[in-house]
């Protein structure tokens, strides 16, 4: 039975969430051993959703450990914006104490005799499976050099390539940065689509049972706490949205960061409005749903996606001002008539790829 061990990243939920069907499938389809690695929300909201998805004998072969994983992006309150400032010095501090970790991360995975590595973006677990000389399989949509590059110090984003330019092997998502590839000239590469946590019919059906209106799904994620109240009580719609958005209404529901089975709200959703994040993005395209997408030029990541959906008419890009005239933002989705057809999960995919790697 092969030992696998995934490194996640702990900024937002979209990366824990995005490896759920991932982890599924190595457990399920491949009868590994996994580990998981992640920032301790992120391990229960994985532990709820896993013990959902896999019989007991399945889920036992899961172990878990909580710890901070990646800096990811800082943002100003109440805003999108990032905070250069203080993320310059968390990425400063995050770079000093990496060759501990990594030198400590590799002994764990020589007891623990660790086959191969799946990293979403943790930078010491790149060096720990160096040291170890474990494979590890980098599945992403962009790195982090590309992004810091474009507000932060050189001596930040060159340190973070030096990392990244030990990859050997890389599976890219769709909608991923195309100046990624510089920092993986050494990797191989294998290109795939997105993944998602599967949707629930019974779950998708009874949400739109509740509903006689046409649904819409507004998401912010947790890095931003929009302030300003907008008022949708008038608007035709009936509104689902997470915590930290401020439409106000009767027609309004607001879906507690608690709630496990989100994906199924998307699926249940007519218009989803969202921030840029890529987690969302899959579940919504997997979904065949329009989106509108929050602009955040500072962010390549976010300008990447939204570029590329609006060159495929499955997206239209707004802005904050915006949230204040909904039917407009509506009526603009109404026009996308893009195809979803290159769109599928490829989680069992990525698995498969996962298992079949072996050392240098």
């Amino acid at each position: 039975m092969k030992r696998i061990c995934f490194y996640l990243s702990d900024h937002g939920f979209g990366h824990i969430a995005r490896n759920i069907p991932i982890i599924v499938s190595a457990v399920r389809n491949n009868d590994a051993c996994v580990y998981v690695v992640c920032g301790e929300r992120h391990i229960e909201f994985a532990k709820q959703n896993l013990e959902m998805m896999l019989t007991a004998e399945e889920y036992q072969r899961i172990s878990f450990r909580s710890e901070h994983t990646d800096i990811g992006l800082i943002c100003k309150p109440g805003t999108l914006l990032v905070d250069t400032e203080k993320l310059t010095q968390a990425c400063t501090d995050y770079l000093e104490e990496l060759p501990q970790r990594a030198a400590q991360e590799a002994e764990w995975l020589k007891e623990n005799k660790i086959d191969a590595v799946l990293c979403d973006m943790p930078l010491w677990s790149i060096e720990a499976c160096e040291l170890a000389k474990v494979p590890l399989l980098y599945v992403g949509n962009f790195t982090w050099t590309e992004l810091y590059r474009e507000f932060l110090p050189e001596t930040i984003w060159k340190a973070y390539a030096s990392y990244y330019g030990k990859i050997r092997h890389t599976m890219l998502y769709a909608l991923h940065n195309p100046e990624m590839l510089e920092f993986l000239k050494d990797s191989q590469i294998t290109k795939t689509s997105v993944t998602a946590r599967s949707f629930n019919e019974n779950a998708v059906a009874e949400i739109r049972s509740q509903h006689k209106r046409p649904i819409v799904f507004v998401a912010l994620g947790m890095s931003a706490q929009f302030k300003e109240p907008v008022d949708v009580c008038n608007v035709p719609y009936d509104f689902y949205t997470t915590e930290g958005v401020p439409l106000v209404g009767k027609n309004v529901g607001v879906i507690p960061y608690s709630t496990l089975n989100t994906q199924d709200y998307v699926a249940a959703s007519d218009y989803l409005i969202s921030k840029a994040g890529w987690g969302t993005v899959a579940e919504c395209l997997l979904a065949r749903k329009p989106i509108a997408l929050f602009r955040r030029d500072s962010v390549l990541e976010d300008r990447t996606t939204i570029r590329l959906l609006e060159e495929k008419h499955l997206a239209v890009s707004i802005t904050q001002d915006d949230l204040k005239n909904i039917d407009g933002i509506i009526e603009k989705m109404k026009m996308l008539d893009g195809t979803y057809t290159e769109f599928y999960n490829c989680a069992d995919e990525i698995a498969d790829k996962l298992m079949l790697l072996k050392g240098e």
